[in-house]
């Protein structure tokens, strides 16, 4: 059993329609199973709105037709959630929300805010509702967030990859994980040297006594950035180490005032063998 995680909230958007993927129904609902959590789905889809009042009535009848087609596949997936979570035995609220991109990504941040933890999908590409939604949930929910590869339908946290560069956010996703981490048979502390120094002297080895006083069973691993590329490393570590999930501090920058992931985050978002665990 998982202590200290009673509230989860698993994010799914519908963009396109029946074919797209979501691991994280699944992975959420079996997370829930395990920490004996309830369970909040919000299976979401884009409510399209026009620009203007002058478009062609052909166009408004189109654009209409598909703000009923992707709120019928949210709410089959809302409904498919609640069938799910009866099966697993985990007490479930499903919703449906079909609302303007905006108020959307409001919607689901004042609800993440209820949560001990937001679960959802990884996508690759950048210029998608995931990935909005992945950004800003991370920023202004004041929550940690779960994402989950496409190849993860199933909860699994035996072996857990630590990434630790002594930053205030790394602190925090640790801080955060802590559940997670006491319930693991095994977690490696990994402070990657490379793309930055680790910052004064909070480096691994001063990490592992504070988790141990929690119950963590704990080990360190300093280690070289394979080529200078710390996701990499990290990548192939976890791989190596047969890790059931990353946990990480997520970072991000604003040039011209857009936010957008820093660079080790973007790149395990793009790319991640197992479920990435960020705070921030």
């Amino acid at each position: 059993m998982i202590e200290g995680v009673k509230s989860i909230l698993i994010a799914i958007t519908k963009e396109f329609g029946p074919e797209e993927s979501y691991t994280a129904l699944g992975y959420g609902l079996t997370l829930a199973q395990a920490a004996g959590a309830h369970a909040t789905v919000q299976a979401a889809s884009v409510r399209l709105v026009l620009p203007n009042a002058f478009v062609s009535k052909y166009v408004g009848v189109a654009v209409e037709a598909e703000n009923r087609r992707l709120d019928r596949f949210a709410h089959e997936v809302a409904d498919e959630a609640q069938r799910s979570a009866a099966v697993a035995g985990v007490i479930c609220s499903a919703q449906a929300p079909h609302l303007p991109y905006s108020d959307l990504l409001d919607a689901f941040t004042t609800q993440a805010r209820l949560q001990d933890l937001t679960i959802l999908d990884a996508e690759a590409e950048a210029l998608t509702l995931d990935r909005g939604l992945m950004q800003t949930l991370l920023i202004e929910s004041g929550r940690p967030v779960l994402v989950v590869p496409p190849d993860r339908n199933t909860f699994s946290a035996r072996r857990i990859l630590l990434a630790w560069d002594g930053s205030a956010k790394a602190a925090r996703a640790a801080n955060d994980a802590l559940p997670l981490l006491r319930s693991a048979e095994e977690v490696e502390v990994a402070a990657v040297v490379g793309e930055k120094e680790l910052r004064g002297s909070v480096d691994g080895s001063d990490l592992a006594p504070h988790l141990a006083r929690h119950g963590v069973k704990v080990s360190v691993n300093c280690m070289a950035a394979m080529d200078g590329d710390v996701a990499e490393t990290l990548r192939q570590r976890a791989v190596q180490g047969g890790a059931d999930m990353i946990v990480m501090g997520g970072y991000v920058h604003s040039p011209l005032r857009e936010m957008v992931f820093g660079g080790v985050t973007h790149s395990l978002l793009q790319a991640c063998p197992v479920p990435l665990f960020m705070s921030y």
